[in-house]
């Protein structure tokens, strides 16, 4: 059985501010000395309590997949709380914009607390990153953060799913742009189906005067080539990644599970493999070093 834990960069259950620190939960199984391990981040607008039931239902539908993958399942999982909720229960121009800061802020706790970890007998710890919606920004604004030349932490692979991430800002030139070049593998499942990122997004981004009306990565999986894969999964909507079945075997085989994924007739393979990480030098190509 796969182990879960739970990490935390929330103050409160629902609503509050970022922690000063992220924190192992009290009776959560521990991520220090570990092998291998996955981070799930949860979107806008979760609750801890809404979080934790749709990273559970990912988690399940993982386990039911058939032997030897379930068998095989990267242990523990933690499941990352942020406070990217308010009372307006949906991705609006209303309340999207100051969710925003939130993300960037629990995206360098993540950093911070990720770059303490130390695999067994003091080698490197494998991570998985698994993000929905504006915990993608949280995963980015992480690994933007994140030290480089840390040689004990490894990132293996990152899934983003709808990515409420502005397309511009991953591109040449963004702010955002190559921060995923410290993990070896990339994909971004999207829809064209995604209302919330059609209509809402563009809004709330403009709102937040990042951008006047710009398209959501997790729309059409843009800009072209910057991931190792391109799924588009043109009949969900935003809240179907978590909870549907048939999203288990495309993130399962990002982490790396003996399983042969499904081939989604639009998917798009769009990059070779990033190279090898180097903890040899002490900054990226193409990262900004400014502004951080």
């Amino acid at each position: 059985m796969t182990q879960v834990g739970e990490i935390s960069a929330r103050t409160l259950p629902a609503g509050g501010r970022v922690a000063g620190a992220v924190r192992v939960e009290p009776g959560s199984v521990s991520p220090y000395g570990r092998r291998r391990i996955v981070v799930l981040i949860h979107g806008y607008a979760n609750s801890q309590a809404a979080a934790s039931a749709s990273f559970q239902e990912c988690i399940d539908n993982l386990q039911r997949l058939p032997a030897p993958a379930n068998l095989n399942i990267p242990s523990p999982i933690f499941k990352f709380y942020w406070p990217g909720d308010t009372q307006i229960r949906m991705l609006s121009e209303l309340s999207y914009p100051t969710e925003i800061t939130p993300a960037v802020e629990a995206g360098h706790r993540l950093a911070e607390f990720l770059g303490t970890l130390v695999g067994p007998n003091g080698g490197p710890v494998e991570i998985h990153l698994i993000a929905h919606s504006l915990g993608n920004r949280v995963a980015l604004e992480m690994l933007r953060a994140f030290d480089a030349t840390n040689p004990n932490v490894i990132f293996r692979s990152i899934s983003m799913m709808a990515a409420a991430v502005p397309v511009p800002m991953v591109s040449n030139g963004g702010d955002l742009w190559d921060t995923w070049t410290i993990v070896k593998r990339s994909q971004v499942l999207c829809s064209i189906s995604d209302r919330v990122l059609y209509l809402a997004f563009p809004i709330g981004e403009t709102t937040a005067r990042e951008g006047f009306f710009p398209e959501a990565v997790g729309r059409f999986g843009n800009p072209p080539g910057a991931w190792n894969k391109n799924l588009p999964l043109s009949d969900y909507s935003h809240g179907s990644y978590w909870p549907n079945a048939a999203t288990a075997p495309f993130l399962a085989s990002f982490l790396e599970l003996p399983i042969n994924p499904p081939v989604s007739a639009n998917s798009i393979p769009n990059r070779q493999a990033a190279p090898p990480r180097s903890t040899q030098t002490s900054t990226l190509p193409s990262r900004k070093t400014q502004g951080r």
